[in-house]
């Protein structure tokens, strides 16, 4: 008579039929209970989902990783990193300027705004808002100011930069409602009031190439 197979070579078998399994499923499969079936799979090695709140598992083998540590079948994401507030820690962490939500959502190739909100309100992640949405930085101090310096710079506008239609409008506004600013007033006004990043010198374009009169600044 065969003996029956070890508990860990029919869980390998199974997942060489199929990638991802839930945990309900291998125990109906198996035969054995839930923790049962956590313990065969930690003998053998798995990654557990970072989506669909961590139900799927794979083998340790399996997903196709990518210079991030993210793997993704049929939808399903895996991470090196572990968990999604773990994977963003990561992320966010070795990124030079800190990650926006859509870069975030983008690289994970899921949703992760609320998760972010979490992870800030619980001091895991700091933020600093840019150009009108926030980037997620490091909340080690020592990763937190290079982030900022970075970030700060990557957002600088430059002087020969097209002003976008949501720019030109708060532009606008502000001349409407002092028309004696000056250029640079009114980018300082727009970069308070509106936090959108503008140069003195693209504002003065955006007069010259649609013809609008500047009222010159009240002298001292």
């Amino acid at each position: 008579m065969t003996p029956p197979r070890p508990p860990t070579q029919r869980l390998g078998r199974l997942f060489h039929r199929r990638k991802c399994w839930r945990l309900d499923q291998l125990a109906q499969t198996l035969g054995y209970a839930l923790i049962s079936v956590r313990r065969f799979l930690k003998q053998i090695g798995y990654f557990r989902s970072f989506t669909d709140n961590g139900k799927w598992y794979t083998l340790h083998d399996s997903p196709d990783f990518d210079r991030d540590g993210l793997g993704h079948y049929r939808g399903i994401g895996f991470s090196k990193h572990g968990s999604l507030p773990a994977t963003i820690d990561h992320l966010v962490g070795r990124s030079p300027a800190g990650l926006s939500a859509s870069e975030l959502s983008q690289k994970l190739q899921h949703p992760c705004h609320a998760v972010l909100s979490q992870l800030h309100k619980a001091g895991r992640l700091d933020r600093l808002r840019l150009c009108g949405q926030f980037r997620y930085l490091a909340a080690d101090p020592r990763l937190n100011g290079r982030q900022r310096e970075q970030a700060a710079l990557a957002q600088t506008p430059s002087p020969t930069a097209a002003l976008s239609t949501q720019t030109a409008l708060w532009v606008l506004v502000e001349h409407i409602k002092e028309p004696a600013l000056s250029f640079e007033q009114i980018a300082a006004r727009v970069q308070e009031h509106r936090h959108l990043a503008v140069a003195a010198e693209a504002i003065q374009r955006f007069f010259q190439e649609h013809a609008l009169k500047k009222t010159s600044p009240a002298p001292n």
